[in-house]
């Protein structure tokens, strides 16, 4: 590989591949090494590998270590005194590189049916919520329908009360309408009997003697004293008198 593949890194870079640092220098740095765009996702499959191949050009950061509770800062001006400033590197060999990029491209594809997988749980979580409303709505509209159909119970069975009672009602109206027709019968009978008493001692023996005559002939009528016609009075029968009428008069 020649001069002109390589890079030069601030030995911060370098410095945070072996500690395990993450940042975009970093990310700069481990893309650079494997030929490829790295996200923060997938550094730390990456770091391990990348680590070791900066061992393998430099053995000096293999010596290096970082004690718990020291400094960062003052830890990164120390190992800068010894190292330097900057750090010259190289991309890694294809076949080195070959097996971390076969993972990166598991990691991007899991990722990617991840980003699909949410999208899709987003695009349903914002439909539900569209639709929340009209659940909402749904569901005052199943309580008034249920309402509804109870009334409608209650009324149906009221109305086959109401209808069993009509029909026992019915025969007792038939018998009423017979009774106030015996009833008329029996009134217009008494009238004509009490007519028939109002009218003068001759006139009402003449008219009893004219229905009673054979064959329904009637008989001439009797003369009186002063040899005048006896006529039934104004206020015979039930209205006016004469054949025209519908008075009930004779």
């Amino acid at each position: 590989m020649s001069d002109n593949d390589r890079r030069v890194f601030p030995m911060e870079s370098a410095l945070g591949v072996v500690t395990g640092k993450g940042g975009g220098e970093v990310l700069d740095f481990l893309g650079y090494a494997v030929q490829r765009d790295i996200c923060d996702c997938a550094r730390a499959a990456v770091s391990p590998a990348v680590k070791g191949w900066l061992y393998s050009l430099n053995p000096e950061f293999f010596k290096l270590s970082l004690d718990d509770g020291m400094d960062y800062a003052s830890w990164v001006a120390q190992q800068k005194q010894k190292l330097g400033d900057n750090v010259s590197v190289t991309p890694m060999p294809a076949h080195e590189a070959e097996g971390i990029n076969a993972l990166l491209d598991f990691i991007e594809h899991t990722m990617s049916e991840n980003e699909e997988k949410q999208a899709a749980a987003d695009a349903a979580q914002a439909e539900l919520k569209a639709l929340a409303p009209f659940k909402a709505k749904a569901e005052d509209l199943e309580k008034k329908l249920a309402q509804l159909e109870e009334k409608n119970k209650a009324l149906t069975e009221e109305a086959s009360k109401l209808k069993a009672e009509l029909a026992g009602y019915a025969g007792k109206v038939a018998i009423n309408e017979k009774e106030l027709e015996q009833s008329v019968k029996d009134l217009v009978s008494r009238a004509v009997k009490d007519a028939l008493a109002a009218l003068p001692v001759g006139a009402a023996a003449g008219a009893g003697a004219g229905a009673a005559a054979p064959g329904g002939a009637a008989a001439a009528p009797a003369a009186v004293d002063d040899g005048a016609t006896a006529a039934p009075p104004d206020d015979f029968g039930f209205g006016a008198s004469g054949p025209s009428d519908d008075g009930f008069g004779f």
